[in-house]
């Protein structure tokens, strides 16, 4: 267990109570060959590692039992950039704190967990949380690298198969935005969740549990091998206009449940369906169609 951040590049799960000790059973349960581990009771010392980029901080969990007021103040020492883009922030919160979930969202924390449901629970939460998060990280350093000329692209029908396509299309399609990242980080989502989802029918719960036992990709691997996944593309229609950008997402897949992902503005609580709520906040228009095995989003700028 380390006091302050050291140069391991494991990722880093910072686990922060101002009661000193709060965390210390449900942190020595966690797997220490995978993530490093760090006890923090301290605003100051937690600000330090938070902004240490040699402590590759993938994941901050903190007690609530202080109030919102004290989330606010934890939330505040973190860096802008991890934050901006989609750092995980995990609030353990006791069943009488539940009341508190909306007011931590809206500050920021990406997932409000259970404490009472223990450490194999917040072994997958970390593991999807921190799995989207690097994900994230490794398409914010592919934009930097490609080039502006791809903005000239107007319009165009693409089909794909894998993720790695799928991340390789929404970089080059975000690029003609005047303000690529969040457009890339949404439309990344809408893609790859019709590879997984769609073409090799993963359900949600599935892929958490894949996740966590790290064989995602394995699996991956195998129904893309098979023949009743590997014929099976996804279809991306773009259209640049004047003054919006128009991708229409279609996939070979059997469809599902998008109404209980996007109807409400607390969908983000489910304990799936994370991509589709970012990707909401990155569209100004995100539409399903039929059995939701389509998708339109539409980012509109210039006015």
């Amino acid at each position: 267990m380390n006091s302050l951040g050291v140069t391991s590049r494991k990722p880093s799960v910072v686990f922060f109570s101002s009661v000193e000790g709060d965390f210390t059973e449900l942190s020595a349960e966690l797997n220490v060959d995978k993530y490093q581990v760090i006890e923090i009771s301290d605003l100051i010392e937690l600000k330090k590692v938070a902004h240490d980029k040699s402590c590759n901080l993938s994941a901050l969990v903190f007690s609530t039992a202080q109030g919102v007021e004290e989330a606010e103040k934890i939330i505040e020492q973190l860096d802008l950039n991890y934050m901006e883009i989609g750092g995980p922030v995990i609030a353990a919160v006791r069943e009488e704190e539940q009341q508190n979930e909306e007011a931590l969202l809206n500050l920021g924390v990406t997932k409000v967990f259970q404490r009472r449901l223990g450490i194999e629970a917040l072994n997958l939460v970390l593991s999807i949380e921190i799995d989207e998060f690097e994900r994230i990280c490794k398409l914010r350093e592919e934009l930097q690298r490609r080039a502006s000329a791809i903005g000239q692209i107007v319009d165009g029908t693409f089909r794909f198969k894998t993720r790695r396509e799928a991340q390789n299309l929404a970089t080059m399609l975000s690029l003609t935005c005047p303000n690529p990242m969040p457009i890339a980080i949404g439309l990344t989502e809408l893609l790859i969740n019709s590879v997984e989802h769609g073409c090799l029918g993963i359900g949600h719960d599935e892929k958490g549990a894949l996740i966590e036992q790290g064989t995602l990709a394995d699996e991956i691997d195998r129904r893309r091998a098979s023949p009743e996944y590997c014929d099976k593309c996804v279809v991306v229609k773009f259209e640049r206009k004047q003054n919006c950008l128009i991708f229409d997402v279609s996939d070979d897949g059997d469809g599902f449940d998008y109404k209980s992902y996007i109807a409400a503005d607390k969908g983000h609580l489910k304990k799936h369906g994370r991509g589709i709520m970012m990707a909401k906040g990155c569209f100004e228009e995100l539409e399903y169609f039929g059995n939701g095995n389509r998708v339109r989003a539409v980012h509109r700028f210039g006015y």
